[in-house]
């Protein structure tokens, strides 16, 4: 027993004087706390908080709400839209516009070409039935989802219906198509949110997987000094790795990013999500580039550590922060340009934005891709810095 104790203690002390082992213990649980609360705050604001300011919004509903109104009455529902708008920091307003019923297809046009953000129609008698359970009363509710507008102004008023109204349906519970649009802005939203995220996370654990055993397992297997003994260079070493390296992990990314296209409409399911082959191309070049960068920073880490596990060690908890950067643009609508400089943050931006359909998004590609080429230049050549300490080279 006095030996088994022995051992244990010895395996903590170990454990917990050791300064790089506690950070890979007790880091990750820290970093995933701090993702899920950001996570949670996101999700929340993309689906409660509307990002359209400074706009008039045009409604126009079917004047047949109810049959005793008087001239100028507004629907209950609309009353409330008014007085929310009035109340809103956003500093929106809204004008309203009558019609009959038989107007309907000509108000969905109108709302299709822009001019109106929601088109209302009621059953008749709305209001002075809403009170009688056994009738169907029912209001749909139309929205454009190609309008960010449109779509913020109609998860907007969907949310605040019942409070202004008891015994009702909306759209025929859901029997209504209520997008009039080719897209969903709504959807493209909560796919801006996840999508970088996820992109990110999957990248990096192809690096995880690849990039400990590259340097620190030479080290470990004592195979590097020998290697460096032979005529080759240090820098032609660290190129000739990282070049395979990136081969490699260029091959896994196009896979994922086949699996990433194809998965997002299955992932966004009950949206209408489409990507164009144009910014395909795009977001292909934006992950062959931040794959480079994912493996120059793999490398890098890989060289100061001694052991694979180290460098594993040290890249997880380096992952789940760079999670981070993926729903950072949801969560604070990122749209500067000189945020195309700043590593991993950029590409994440750039995915915002082409999913977003921003008229910014050549500039931000552009940029992303030219820094992000640059970044990893500049990793490669202090990794060969390293390469010239023998401390690093024998791992001491």
């Amino acid at each position: 027993m006095r030996n088994v104790l022995t051992i244990f203690l010895k395996e903590l002390k170990r454990v917990f004087t050791d300064r790089r082992m506690l950070i890979s213990l007790f880091l990750p649980g820290v970093l995933i706390y701090i993702v899920y609360t950001v996570m949670g705050s996101v999700i929340t604001k993309v689906a409660t908080q509307s990002s359209t300011k400074d706009t008039t919004f045009q409604v126009a509903y079917t004047g047949n709400f109810s049959d005793s109104k008087t001239e100028g009455q507004l629907p209950k529902l609309m009353s409330y839209i008014d007085g929310a708008m009035k109340n809103s920091s956003n500093n929106n307003s809204v004008e309203f516009k009558e019609f009959t019923t038989g107007e309907l297809d000509t108000y969905k046009e109108e709302l299709k070409a822009g001019k109106y953000h929601l088109v209302v129609t009621f059953t008749d008698d709305f209001e002075n039935k809403i009170a009688d359970q056994n009738a169907k009363n029912n209001v749909n509710i139309f929205y454009n989802g190609d309008s960010s507008a449109s779509s913020d102004l109609y998860n907007y008023v969907t949310q605040i219906v019942s409070v202004a109204y008891t015994n009702y349906t909306v759209n025929q519970n859901g029997q209504v198509a209520a997008n009039i649009g080719e897209k969903d802005m709504m959807g493209m939203k909560i796919a801006a949110m996840i999508i970088p995220m996820v992109t990110i996370s999957i990248l990096f654990s192809t690096v995880i997987s690849l990039c400990p055993e590259a340097i620190a397992g030479e080290k470990e297997r004592g195979t590097l000094a020998s290697l460096l003994l032979t005529p080759i260079k240090r820098g032609e070493f660290v190129a000739g790795k990282i070049l395979s390296l990136s081969t490699t992990a260029i091959a896994s990314g196009a896979v994922s990013f086949t699996g990433l296209i194809l998965s997002i409409p299955k992932l966004m399911g009950g949206f209408n999500i489409s990507i164009s082959p144009i910014d395909g191309v795009l977001l292909f070049f934006l992950v062959v580039s931040i794959l480079l960068l994912f493996v120059a920073i793999g490398v890098f880490i890989s060289s100061l550590a001694n052991t694979v596990k180290e460098a594993a060690g040290y890249l997880s908890p380096i992952m789940i922060l760079f999670m981070l950067f993926g729903m950072a643009p949801s969560l604070f609508g990122f749209n500067q340009w000189y945020l195309s400089f700043v590593p991993i943050l950029n590409v994440c931006v750039s995915i915002n934005a082409l999913l977003m359909g921003s008229p910014d998004l050549l500039m931000f590609f552009g940029l992303t891709v030219a820094s992000t080429i640059v970044y990893t230049a500049l990793l490669m050549f202090a990794v060969t810095k390293l390469f010239n300490k023998e401390r690093v080279v024998l791992g001491q």
